[in-house]
């Protein structure tokens, strides 16, 4: 009988998965909100932020290493950008391509860790994150993603999924040497003021809404920013991030299955065979000789 151990492999995956099934609300509940993509990020972050800190005031350590305190704030930065572009690119284009172009950041996650953290991805890896890009394109639709012009929005979406790798990557050295609170808490702050600092120049109304637009809002912060990430960030930390940003596309998979339950949006045959070749894609990123 294998004994469970904080820092056995396996509790990191489970972490991981724990908190991609937290994120995986997070579509659901923006469109619950129903409101402007900048407001519903803001408060995402916000709300989230006011909750990490007094966990981390409680099992906070001594913060000796600047360094790691400057790659957070960069790792939070990046993440608000990421939401900022991702948003932005819905409302100039079709959601759904918008969505199959921010999940290509598996693909600059290899090409950073190459140039970067010198950790050259293997071609099981490359393999993986192709079936699961192929998978996620099934879902959404081939003839809609054949027919799309590559207009403004698309170029943003793209640009998020950069991002969002910058992001994967510059985590992993910012948790060598942050632990997860003082980590999550500082680049959940600098997110919060980034996005803040979006909606004032951007004039985004940010009140006034109704209640459930405040319940969706509470519950975006809570589960998807401050369990979910928290839950990632852990992982991250002992995880190689090529796994990690593919493993994080099953999202997906799993937003489309709450969706039946919450929003009563019936799976396509298409839509299932997809999230079965996600999957895939998925075991074979994780595969291990």
């Amino acid at each position: 009988m294998i004994k469970l151990h904080k820092d056995h492999p396996w509790v990191h995956y489970l972490l991981l998965l724990f908190g991609i099934l937290c994120i995986s609300w997070s579509a659901i509940l923006v469109k619950i909100a129903n409101i402007s993509g900048f407001g519903s990020g803001f408060y995402r972050l916000l709300i989230g932020t006011i909750g990490i800190i007094p966990v981390w005031l409680y099992f906070r350590k001594p913060i000796t290493d600047r360094n790691g305190v400057k790659i957070a704030i960069i790792c939070g930065v990046l993440f608000a950008c990421d939401i900022a572009l991702w948003n932005t690119s819905i409302m100039l284009s079709k959601a759904t391509i918008s969505t199959l172009l921010a999940n290509l950041a598996p693909v600059w996650v290899g090409i950073g860790a190459l140039l970067f953290m010198k950790e050259k991805p293997t071609g099981i890896f490359w393999i993986g994150t192709v079936i699961s890009i192929l998978g996620v394109t099934i879902i959404i639709g081939v003839n809609q993603v054949l027919q799309a012009n590559l207009n403004f929005g698309n170029v943003l979406a793209i640009i998020a999924s950069m991002f969002y790798g910058a992001y994967l990557i510059t985590v992993r050295k910012g948790r060598n040497s942050l632990d997860t609170f003082s980590f999550t808490t500082i680049s959940m702050i600098a997110s919060t003021v980034v996005l803040g600092l979006i909606c004032l120049f951007t004039s985004t109304p940010l009140w006034g809404f109704s209640t459930t637009t405040w319940l969706a809002l509470g519950t975006l912060g809570i589960v998807p920013q401050l369990l979910g990430w928290l839950a990632i960030n852990q992982a991250l930390g002992h995880i190689r991030p090529t796994v990690a940003s593919v493993s994080l596309l099953s999202q997906t998979v799993f937003t489309a299955i709450f969706s039946v339950l919450i929003l009563s949006e019936i799976l396509t045959f298409h839509e299932i065979g997809g999230a079965v070749v996600v999957l895939v894609g998925i075991y074979l990123v994780n595969k291990r000789k």
